[in-house]
């Protein structure tokens, strides 16, 4: 039976064993390799005292402090001492107590059983490996053999070596020759593809090196691996994974030959796989071709075919990386030219977007996917049935997600440009007030988002059914305030665009004859005018100056601002106030350009005020006269020269 290891008295002096070796000796079993023979007197203690060296007890068993194994002779004579004194050797020996017998021999094949000795058995010689100095050249011999099968098992040898790593890749990388030969053994198929598809495997393993892909480079490996991207998917698999490698730690260099090579429409061929994986590979190949060279990102822009297979691709596909890489080329291809925006809403872009914004749960998909909706929708003000889209939209608004706030707040600004349904279906929907919301808790002095909110009210402010509830709504909101605020706090110098958005807002709230007399408290008459006077002198400096290309915006901004007045004119106390600003030599000056609509604009202006152009003598002094004669001869040569 078994007995408690921890319950064990001292043990008495085995008067029969002998000194334990020294450590140090050379022919201890611990520090040889060699087996030594076992005395099972002297060795007893070594062995099987030990619980847990030769026990197959459980665990638990082990853990209790019990072992499964036979007692031990130490054991037995602890148990004896422990309950009749202890055990005498010789002729000391009490005869109530019968000498025990010795252990009984240790089995013969003890040493195979005891895992201590196993240990020590001498551990196999590695076999030595072969030197690539003296490998390669027999490579280079073989790969000049006409016999493909000769020249397949050296593309594996060579494979292995490369595989092997250390010295031996490092070797094949350093051997141009060896790499050209392998480059020029793809011309050895005879047409089962066993040759390509070993050499592609090779060459995606040397990919993985950098090193090893400045060797494909310098060896023109670029334009074979292009060549063969008509071969079955498992060797292409190789081939764009190796394409992609290149993309990845080369760039640029890398870039420019696959383009040269026109590997782009190569890409643009293999979008037909069905292969997500490979299709993710090939979008990445795609993106990184855009970074890196600009001819290929053109060709890609005005590609009709790529968008096509994209967008189908990101209305079939379920798989995740796949989504969100073509989602990240989108806003790069929407950013092209106006055909390509109409190819993408011919087909059908804008349910496809929409459908993914809608169900994604990757955020920087639908950043991307909102990216992509905002530069096409500039050439969506006309299309129909974008009900539910705005509607999205608009639910958008009231997260805190500022990016996809800031592009909904664009793509709503290009819906509602000329679209009355839009606009109208933007007001039921309570937009206004989540728009001047948005403005007031601006708190970062977001510009691109003030402007875009600007432009979409000024938009729904306008042309359509519900435009006077949209300015009542712009009121009951408290906006007027804000709006004057804006106009007072920007200088149209910095920022020209949110300029423009307040003058055309306000000029349309000036519709309504409830809202004039807030926009005079709130000092906005004033506000326009000495807007129009700063312009009208930079204006002139800008003549000047020699930069007539910018005369333009300038005249469309003075024409929106005399709209404005001319709509403030109406009240009574705006009307008051403009000819107190004493600023009618402006719209004087203004009237004798020849026929345009900023000439037309002053008109109106100066018969709503009451002022005869012809015969109104103006009371500015000599020399203010002068430069209102100097700004009429710079009008009149701008409107020559257009």
């Amino acid at each position: 039976m078994d007995y408690p290891t921890s319950n064990r008295p001292p043990q008495p002096p085995m008067h029969h064993q002998m000194p334990p070796h020294p450590m140090h000796h050379s022919q201890h079993p611990l520090l040889s390799n060699q087996l030594q023979p076992i005395n099972p007197e002297t060795h007893t203690s070594m062995w099987l005292d030990d619980p847990y060296n030769v026990s197959n007890a459980s665990a638990s068993q082990r853990d209790s402090g019990f072992n499964s194994r036979p007692a031990s002779l130490r054991s037995i004579e602890s148990t004896v001492t422990s309950t009749t004194g202890p055990l005498h050797h010789g002729s000391t020996t009490p005869i109530a107590y019968e000498q025990l017998p010795p252990p009984p021999p240790l089995p013969p094949d003890h040493e195979g059983l005891h895992p201590q000795y196993a240990e020590m058995q001498p551990a196999p010689v590695p076999h030595a490996r072969s030197d690539p100095n003296q490998v390669i050249p027999e490579l280079l011999n073989l790969l000049m053999e006409d016999d493909p099968v000769i020249v397949r098992e050296a593309v594996t040898l060579t494979q292995m070596l490369i595989k092997e790593g250390g010295e031996a890749r490092s070797e094949v990388i350093r051997n141009r020759d060896l790499i050209l030969a392998l480059l020029d053994s793809f011309s050895k198929d005879i047409g089962d593809g066993k040759i390509i598809y070993a050499l592609a495997s090779l060459f995606h393993s040397l990919s993985q090196q950098q090193e090893g892909l400045r060797a494909l480079l310098e060896c023109g490996g670029i334009p074979r691996l292009i060549q063969i991207l008509d071969s079955p998917d498992s060797t292409v698999n190789f081939v764009i994974t190796t394409l992609h490698n290149f993309l990845i730690v080369l760039q640029e260099q890398s870039a420019n030959e696959i383009d040269r090579c026109n590997g782009t429409q190569s890409f643009i061929n293999l979008l037909h796989s069905a292969n997500d994986k490979l299709l993710t590979l090939l979008s990445d190949c795609l993106l990184k071709m855009t970074n890196y060279n600009l001819n290929a990102k053109l060709f890609i822009q005005n590609n009709e075919e790529c968008v096509q297979r994209l967008l189908f691709i990101f209305d079939t596909t379920k798989y995740d990386k796949l989504l969100l890489t073509i989602s990240k080329l989108f806003p790069i291809i929407s950013s092209g030219n106006e055909i390509i925006k109409r190819v993408f809403l011919q087909l059908n872009a804008l349910s496809i977007f929409e459908k993914q914004i809608k169900t994604t749960k990757s955020i920087r998909i639908r950043h991307n996917c909102l990216i992509a909706l905002r530069n096409i929708s500039d050439q969506a003000t006309r299309m129909r049935d974008v009900d539910s889209l705005i509607q999205q939209l608009t639910g958008i608004l009231l997260t805190d997600d500022q990016q996809s706030v800031l592009c909904s707040l664009g793509i709503l600004s290009n819906l509602t440009a000329d679209n009355r349904a839009n606009k109208s279906l933007l007001v039921k929907l309570n937009g206004v007030q989540t728009l001047m919301q948005k403005l007031m808790v601006n708190t970062d002095g977001n510009d691109d988002l003030i402007e875009a909110a600007l432009c979409t009210l000024r938009h729904v402010t306008a042309r359509h059914d519900f435009e006077n509830e949209a300015r009542e709504a712009i009121r009951k909101s408290y906006g007027i305030g804000n709006i004057i605020k804006l106009l007072r706090d920007k200088n149209f110098k910095e920022h020209w665009g949110i300029v423009k958005a307040i003058v055309g807002l306000i000029k349309n709230l000036a519709l309504s004859s409830t809202i004039i007399s807030q926009l005079s408290e709130q000092n906005g008459v004033r506000k326009l005018i000495e807007l129009l006077i700063n312009i009208d002198r930079e204006r002139v400096k800008i003549y000047e100056e020699n930069k007539q290309q910018y005369f333009h915006q300038f005249d469309v901004m003075v024409e929106i601002i005399l709209g404005a007045l001319n709509n403030l004119a109406k009240d009574l106390n705006c009307k008051t106030i403009i000819k107190e600003m004493n600023c009618s030599s402006i719209f004087i000056r203004y009237s004798h350009l020849p026929s345009c609509s900023l000439q037309q604009s002053a008109s109106v202006l100066l018969k709503e005020l009451n002022i005869d152009r012809d015969r109104t003598q103006l009371s500015d002094s000599s020399s203010h006269q002068q430069f209102n004669n100097n700004n009429n001869n710079i009008d009149s040569r701008h409107i020559r020269q257009q």
